[in-house]
Formats: structure tokens, C-alpha cells, sequence
């Protein structure tokens, strides 16, 4: 079993950082921060005929960093009663890589993995 972290948060040492690091603290983690790679929102070109073009950022590099793990955890800030934006730039990519050709079997790999998410808001929820 590995796991990977895909951080999703921009502060660092952030509340969701500091609760992800400890609900996995003694397993063995592969920890992926966004805020430290660039990734391009995307440009739908899913119905173009010329498909989508090929993005030069880190985005690429990531996916092969998950790829290989089978839980994958989310751990993400809520901003606007979201995602941050750069999980959701990460995310929205995947349209992208299901068309991939230099990722065939992107879809079974990512459907065959456990995720879960940790989320953390700070508006004062029990108010509402």
C-alpha cells in the first residue's frame, strides 16, 4: 500500500497541512504540494478535432508521481466554499489526460485507487 498527499493548500504549515501530517503521521507518504509547481489552467478542447495541445508546466509531472500510489489523499483548504484553485486546476486537468495518448490507461489507474479528502474551513460553521 502507498500513499501520496497531493496539498492543495497555499499557506504553508496551514491548518489542512498540519491536520493531514497528523492523520498520516507514522506511515510511509509521498507528499506532492501544488503551491510549489506550476499547472496551467485548462483549455477545453474536448470536442475540438484537433484535440488538445500539449501544455508545457509541471502538471505532467505529477500525475507520474501519483500514478504509481494507490491512496491518494486530498488535502485542501476551503476557499469560497471550494477547493482551492490550484486543486482545482490540478483536477480539471484530468479531462485533458483521459485523452492522453501518452496515458492510455489513465482511467482504470485512477478508478482501481482509494481517495480521500481532508478539508479544512474556518468561518465559523456552527453558526449557520
Amino acid at each position: 500500500m502507498s500513499i501520496a498527499v497531493i496539498y492543495g493548500g497555499n499557506r504553508p504549515n496551514g491548518n489542512v497541512e498540519t491536520l493531514t501530517k497528523l492523520a498520516t503521521q507514522g506511515l510511509m507518504i509521498e507528499e506532492i504540494y501544488l503551491k510549489d509547481c506550476v499547472i496551467q489552467p485548462i483549455i477545453d478542447k474536448r470536442h475540438a478535432e484537433e484535440g488538445f495541445s500539449d501544455v508545457s508546466d509541471d502538471y505532467n509531472a505529477v500525475i507520474d508521481r501519483i500514478l504509481p500510489h494507490d491512496i491518494l489523499i486530498f488535502s485542501t483548504p476551503i476557499y469560497w466554499y471550494s477547493m482551492t484553485g490550484a486543486m482545482k486546476n490540478f483536477i480539471d486537468r484530468w479531462s485533458q489526460t483521459l485523452r492522453d495518448p501518452n496515458y492510455p490507461d489513465f482511467k482504470a489507474s485512477m478508478s482501481s485507487k482509494k481517495a480521500y479528502v481532508i478539508a479544512v474551513g474556518g468561518d465559523e460553521p456552527y453558526i449557520k
